[in-house]
C-alpha cells in the first residue's frame, strides 16, 4: 500500500475510532502514546520481525500540511479541542437538561471560572476543569446586552474573575 493511502486510512479509521471518547473524557497520556505507536507502526509497516527505519519522527509527521507535516491528526490537540467544545456550550448556552444537570451538580451559584475539581467529581467534569484555564485563556465573551454578564464573577483581564482578585472589594 502507498503512504498516501496508508495516510488516508490513518485519518479515516485509526485516528476517528477514538473521537467519541475523545470527546468526553481527558485521554491518559499512556493511552495516546499507545494509540500513536499503533499509528506509527501501521504508517512505517514495521512489526516485531521486520523494523523499518523512520524517516520522520511522529510529532514531525503529525503536523498539519501547512507547517511541513502530512496532516495527521494530534490526538492530544483534538481531544482539547473536542473538551473545550463543551466548555464553550456551556458558557454560552443557557437551555438543555445536560446544561442544568451540570450547572445543579458542579456549578450550583458559581460560575465556570469559579469551579474547581472535587474528588468526588466525574472524569468527565474533572477533564473539563483540566482544560478551563487554557480554554478562558483563548477565548473571550462579548458583553452584548449585559443580562447575563456577572462584573465580579466574570473573567474581565487575566485568567481569574474580580472577585478572586480583589476579595476585599
Amino acid at each position: 500500500m502507498s503512504y498516501g493511502g496508508m495516510l488516508v486510512l490513518i485519518n479515516s479509521v485509526l485516528t476517528s475510532l477514538p473521537m467519541f471518547l475523545l470527546s468526553f473524557f481527558e485521554i491518559p497520556k499512556g493511552v495516546r502514546k499507545r494509540l500513536d505507536f499503533y499509528r506509527s507502526r501501521f504508517f512505517w509497516q514495521s512489526d516485531e520481525n521486520n523494523k523499518k527505519y523512520r524517516l520522520a519522527r511522529w510529532d514531525m509527521i503529525c503536523r498539519p500540511k501547512d507547517q511541513g507535516g502530512l496532516g495527521i491528526e494530534n490526538l492530544e490537540v483534538k481531544n482539547k479541542c473536542l473538551l473545550s467544545k463543551w466548555l464553550y456550550r456551556l458558557s454560552t448556552q443557557t437551555e438543555g437538561m445536560w446544561i442544568q444537570i451540570l450547572r445543579n451538580k458542579y456549578l450550583n451559584t458559581r460560575t465556570l471560572a469559579e469551579a474547581t475539581i472535587r474528588p468526588n467529581d466525574s472524569p468527565f467534569w474533572k477533564g473539563l476543569m483540566r482544560i478551563k484555564c487554557s480554554f478562558f485563556q483563548r477565548v473571550k465573551f462579548m458583553v452584548g446586552e449585559g443580562t447575563s454578564t456577572r462584573f465580579w464573577e466574570d473573567t474581565w483581564l487575566g485568567s481569574t474573575p474580580l472577585a478572586l482578585q480583589y476579595p476585599m472589594l
